[in-house]
């Protein structure tokens, strides 16, 4: 009897979940493990029958797809949302009149937005992600990946080992599973030996050409495709719409506290004396911070108050953004820095909605935040870059507009960012600037829509 309690799944996973905690580097354990149960599915073919399985979808097409979503949903993220709503859109459009069931793979609790309250969300069967996750794809006729940073190590390699494993996990056990418009960046040794061990899993759509070549380079095949946010169109706001003509979004966070880092010993101390840190990041992980960092990150601040500054004696009025809930502080760091009342719009207090419309309806935007500047581009509205990777200046490079960026610890990005939007004021700067994003912007949401006829082609086979 004691064997059968041991070896049961739920025993098995919890003494995984306790290797993984007490391990010294428990993000490198993490991707092992994933690895470990892809290469289990991978050696069980017959687990799940091809053929059948090709029936099953067939069958389950008829009635209602499931679909799991997996993604940083929940987390308070404007730009995870966005592309998790408009995935959510799109795939209820082409599959109408079926309605899919859609379960979100999700990493909190913020769900301010009614489609994203509306929708299922996973309940994990096991307490070890792995376990849980190789549970989760084997119920699903489909899985997208929909975080748009997947082949990074910038944010945190569990993540990323979800993320791709995911995928990977799903392709093992024959499931259909595709990659929906990601991004790729600078990875480590260990993300990046997981990443060529499981090239072939799924199908991989990028939202850049860089992203395909770096990929490429790994041995993975990806096909050329679009961020999933932008078919998303902000709400009207009358507030917004009346200071709009002066109102300039600035975007901050602090892009020099990632990645995040299991550390279990570390979480059990604080847990221990009852405290907290700024810097913890979930029940395990921890931000990265060091002397150097502080220094890079209050240089930052006043490269962002200058622009803020500079902004105001051009005769705009400054708001601070904070894309995601984490961006609190930054934004109330930099209010501290500028001598002058400043609006703060920030996720958590504000809704989605709100954020984005305070992006989308501005005169023009200074973003550290990706979706911010996709939001901006998608809306015609200008917008300058201070990068905390490849990221934005991808973006911005492909909309013909490489000039209008920087990087975010740049001693010239503030007088960079305030020529560009002082050019502005030439009609025929800012009238080619709005016709070049145009152009891109419908490029991007055809791409969507070819990425969604792909999905369509596989459910229905």
């Amino acid at each position: 009897m004691d064997w059968d309690i041991v070896e049961s799944p739920l025993q098995r996973s919890l003494a995984a979940l306790n290797r993984y905690a007490g391990a010294p580097a428990p993000d490198e354990v993490f991707l092992d493990d994933m690895q470990q149960r892809i290469n289990a599915a991978r050696r069980a073919p017959g687990r799940s029958d091809p053929g059948a399985h090709h029936d099953a979808i067939h069958d389950a097409n008829r009635a209602a797809p499931r679909v799991l979503l997996l993604g940083y949903s929940g987390a308070g993220n404007t730009g995870a949302d966005l592309r998790t709503i408009e995935t959510i859109a799109q795939l209820r459009r082409l599959l109408a009149p079926c309605e899919p069931r859609i379960t979100l793979f999700a990493l909190g609790d913020c769900f301010d937005h009614p489609l994203l309250a509306g929708t299922p969300r996973l309940t994990p069967s096991l307490p070890y992600l792995p376990d849980a996750l190789d549970a989760a794809v084997r119920d699903a006729d489909l899985v997208l990946n929909v975080e748009g940073s997947t082949y990074t190590s910038k944010f945190s390699d569990s993540l990323a080992g979800v993320l791709i494993g995911g995928i990977a996990l799903a392709h093992a056990h024959r499931r259909p599973a595709i990659a929906y418009g990601v991004d790729s960046g600078t990875m480590s040794v260990a993300l990046t030996r997981f990443v060529e061990r499981n090239a072939e899993a799924g199908e991989i759509f990028c939202r850049n050409d860089a992203a395909r070549a770096q990929l490429a380079s790994l041995g993975v095949v990806a096909q050329g495709g679009a961020d999933t946010a932008w078919t998303y169109r902000a709400p009207a706001d009358a507030r917004n719409e009346a200071s709009a003509p002066r109102r300039v979004a600035l975007c901050p966070n602090n892009p020099f506290w990632w990645p995040v880092h299991a550390d279990a010993a570390r979480a059990r101390e604080l847990d221990a004396r009852g405290e907290s840190s700024p810097l913890r990041y979930g029940p395990l992980h921890f931000h990265s911070w060091d002397a150097a960092r502080a220094e890079a990150y209050h240089a930052y601040l006043d490269r962002f108050a200058q622009i803020a500054v500079g902004l105001k004696a051009q005769g705009y009025t400054p708001t601070l953004v904070g894309m995601e809930q984490l961006d609190r502080s930054a934004c109330a760091d930099l209010a501290a820095r500028v001598p002058f009342p400043i609006d703060i719009i920030v996720r958590g207090p504000h809704t989605l909605d709100e954020v984005a419309a305070t992006v989308a309806h501005a005169a023009c935007v200074v973003t550290t935040r990706y979706h911010a500047a996709v939001l901006a581009i998608s809306h015609g509205v200008p917008v300058f870059g201070l990068s905390m990777d490849a990221r934005i200046e991808r973006l911005l490079s492909e909309a013909g507009c490489a000039s209008w960026s920087a990087a975010c610890d740049d001693s010239d990005g503030a007088q960079a960012a305030l020529a560009a939007i002082a050019s502005l004021q030439d009609e025929g700067v800012r009238g080619e600037l709005v016709s070049a994003y145009g152009d891109y912007a419908r490029l991007q949401r055809a791409r969507f829509d070819a990425m969604g006829e792909r999905v369509r082609a596989v459910l229905e086979g």
